[in-house]
């Protein structure tokens, strides 16, 4: 604006420079066109008036050169006024949009942890319940066992119950001296037993 300013007031000095150089030769014409030895005064007045009418014109062209350089100027600082907006106008709107790049980086930063945050969740919950099912397999497998050995204390058992049941049937085949027809097997017996309470043991450990 200040140099829009200085330029008009740069062509407002000239355009007046110029007018007085036109005037001073519109001056010079008319002395030189006078009548050496003297005029009438009719001769004289219609010289001074077509002088100040050749002055009013001048001065008519001083002011519209000094109108048109004015309006020149203003619109010179119109134009200014309006890049110097659509250059705000751009910086503004390039600013925006690295406003919203930067948060659109920044949201799809944080999307990418939360998806890796729930990802390490998913993976640690899939690590958990494959822990509990191969625990909970562990135990049925041990149960089986137990069953198994448990089937084989019970059978160990019946067979010891069918060895003391023929064990007592022995006893009512003594004599007199109380000696039994046939010898007792208590190897046998002692072996059931301990098998019985083996297989038992085994059982319980298994489940425990």
């Amino acid at each position: 604006m200040m140099m829009t300013r200085k330029l008009f007031g740069q062509f407002s000095s000239l355009s007046l420079r110029a007018g007085v150089g036109v005037m001073v030769l519109v001056l010079a014409g008319c002395a030189s066109s006078g009548d050496p030895s003297g005029q009438s005064d009719q001769a004289q007045n219609q010289a001074a008036i077509t002088e100040e009418q050749r002055a009013a014109e001048v001065a008519a062209v001083l002011r519209a050169a000094e109108e048109r350089a004015r309006l020149e100027a203003e619109q010179a600082e119109r134009e200014t006024a309006r890049q110097e907006a659509e250059r705000q106008a751009q910086n503004e709107a390039a600013a925006q949009a690295e406003r919203e790049r930067v948060a659109r980086a920044e949201a799809a930063v944080q999307q990418s942890r939360e998806a890796e945050s729930r990802q390490r969740e998913q993976q640690a919950r899939i690590a958990e319940l494959e822990a509990e099912i191969a625990a909970a397999r562990a135990r049925t497998e041990n149960v089986t066992a137990a069953n198994g050995k448990l089937e084989e204390a019970i059978a160990a058992a019946e067979e010891l119950l069918d060895v003391l049941a023929a064990e007592q049937l022995k006893y009512g085949t003594a004599n007199a001296a109380g000696q039994l027809a046939e010898p007792l097997q208590k190897d046998l017996i002692a072996d059931l037993e301990s098998r019985k309470d083996t297989l038992k043991r085994e059982a319980q450990a298994l489940v425990q």
